[in-house]
């Protein structure tokens, strides 16, 4: 019988605590996320680069253009910030409880504009009401039944 004290070193319970715990530390520091200043040349790169201005569109013609085209639109929309304007069809809350306000796209009223704002945004969009014409501010994510408008501001 072996004795307590003559056990190997990889069979004693205080060395596999040490190896878990060296685990999560690896694994930790792999998979977190880097800022900016982590990742090497991205920052100076982002600030050097000029924003884009804004695409100026109605609601009808960013509606129509989709209709008409999907791709074609998807390239000159998508990912881009817009201004869009047009008549409010509807102010509510997706499933998530974001807050959003639909335009009307069309006269049937089939394809809307769905523009998605923070939560922190009620306030804002407590002062706006159905029919009101409003210009709206945000990031096309492209066409979901409606069209997506992410991250939403009013443009004053």
């Amino acid at each position: 019988m072996e004795d307590a004290s003559k056990k190997k070193f990889y069979k004693k319970w205080w060395f596999w605590v040490l190896v878990v715990v060296v685990l999560f530390i690896i694994i930790g520091a792999s998979g977190g996320s880097k800022t900016p200043s982590q990742s090497g040349n991205s920052a100076t790169v982002t600030s050097n680069v000029p924003q884009k201005e804004a695409i100026k569109v109605s609601a009808t013609t960013l509606v129509s253009d989709y209709g008409a085209n999907e791709v074609s639109a998807d390239q000159k929309y998508k990912t881009n910030l817009v201004q869009v304007s047009g008549i409010i069809q509807s102010i509510g809350k997706d499933i998530l409880d974001n807050p959003y306000i639909s335009l009307k796209g069309d006269q049937y009223g089939v394809i809307n504009i769905q523009c998605m704002f923070s939560k922190n945004s009620e306030t804002e969009l407590a002062q706006v009401t159905k029919g009101q014409n409003i210009t709206l501010s945000g990031t096309v994510s492209g066409k979901m039944m409606n069209i997506i408008v992410n991250d939403c501001k009013i443009v004053k």
